[in-house]
Order: structure tokens, then C-alpha cells, then sequence
């Protein structure tokens, strides 16, 4: 991946919609982290119909999302394979 398109994906940008940018869904799954879930919990969560999400990310994308907020020290890892908002 180029370093063009690696900050595209990072950011939104004129050619991509903020809810396809890591950044704008990296915002979604800390909203949806009322209470400590999995990625595989988060990919269910958000590909309900009634989510509000326009797409169905997918698990890499829910991966480099939560690694961006892992990154920020905004949530940790529990119990093995959960992460939660950090306190």
C-alpha cells in the first residue's frame, strides 16, 4: 500500500467517505464499546441493519481501527481477546 493511499484510508479525504476512513470507524467502535467486546462482536454489532453504519467493515478494517485507538490509548485489551474504553 502506498503512503498516498495509507492516508486516505486513515483520514477521510475528498475521495473517501468518513465512514470508510479508520478514523471515522475507529469513532464507531468506541461508541459501540459500552461494555468489553471482540472484534467478532463489534463485526456483528455493526452489520446489523439497524446500526446506522452504512457499510459492513470488515474484520481487518475493525483490526487497523481498534490498533488506531489502541495506539492513542484510548481502550485496552481485557480478558484475552476484549477490549474495552480505557478508564
Amino acid at each position: 500500500m502506498s503512503m498516498r493511499n495509507l492516508s486516505l484510508a486513515v483520514a477521510p479525504d475528498k475521495h473517501i467517505r468518513f465512514s470508510n476512513s479508520m478514523v471515522g470507524l475507529a469513532g464507531r467502535i468506541r461508541k459501540e464499546l459500552s461494555q468489553p467486546k471482540t472484534l467478532d462482536e463489534l463485526s456483528v454489532a455493526l452489520s446489523r441493519h439497524d446500526s446506522g453504519w452504512p457499510e459492513k467493515p470488515t474484520i481487518s478494517q475493525l483490526a487497523l481501527a481498534a490498533s488506531l485507538l489502541f495506539a492513542i490509548d484510548d481502550i485496552e485489551i481485557v480478558d484475552g481477546d476484549r477490549i474495552r474504553k480505557r478508564q
